[in-house]
């Protein structure tokens, strides 16, 4: 039963809500423009709020519906890796070329079954992320950190829940080691402004 949880979370991130919606709407792929990300952000820049908001209810309905499944055949622990899954197809989705997002919306989704309180708080230490420092990958950083210990506390003293919660953890940050590159000086950060690129 874990194994085919896993698949079908694997299949359900590779799902990319953000390129199917720009292949309906503009026949482009997000992963061409802008920052060059196929996520919630990048929505907006192309398509705007309206649609920016579309893709994230998708992905974080879909996560959520995959961890209230889960749940009824199987443990935190084992939940937990169901959810490294789904964060793996994100990033590597079989049905786009294995070229995906970074996953952040699917980590909502997906802890606001296990842990909603952390999660809801997440979401305003996102706002304040990027407020503070302006750049929407902190604001994310801010979120997965606060996410990471809603998910620990939900799940101790398991060690094979806390290794899952690390792992899902440091994927996330990894997925945006390009943003925390482009911090480190006399790194060329990539250009997401409109004048360079061919946005519809």
């Amino acid at each position: 039963m874990f194994i085919l949880f896993c698949l079908i979370a694997y299949a359900a991130g590779s799902l990319n809500a953000s390129i199917l919606v720009l292949q309906v709407k503009t026949k482009k792929d997000p992963r061409t423009l802008f920052s060059k990300n196929a996520g919630t952000t990048n929505v907006y820049r192309i398509l705007g709020v309206k649609w920016a908001g579309f893709v994230l209810i998708t992905d974080v309905g879909k996560a959520f519906v995959m961890s209230a499944a889960a749940s009824r055949f199987l443990s935190v622990p084992a939940l937990l890796w169901v959810g490294f899954f789904l964060l793996l197809g994100n990033r590597f989705p079989c049905f786009h070329g294995f070229k995906g997002g970074k996953g952040v919306a699917h980590l909502i989704g997906f802890s606001l079954f296990l842990t909603p309180v952390f999660t809801m708080l997440s979401l305003a230490g996102w706002c304040a992320g990027y407020l503070f420092f302006r750049l929407p990958f902190a604001g994310s950083m801010v979120l997965v950190a606060i996410i990471g210990m809603g998910l620990t506390r939900a799940c101790r003293p398991d060690f094979m829940a806390i290794a899952g919660v690390i792992v899902c953890m440091g994927f996330i940050v990894l997925n945006h080691r390009s943003n925390l590159l482009a911090l480190v000086p006399g790194y060329q950060p990539m250009d997401v402004s409109k004048k360079a690129n061919n946005a519809p």
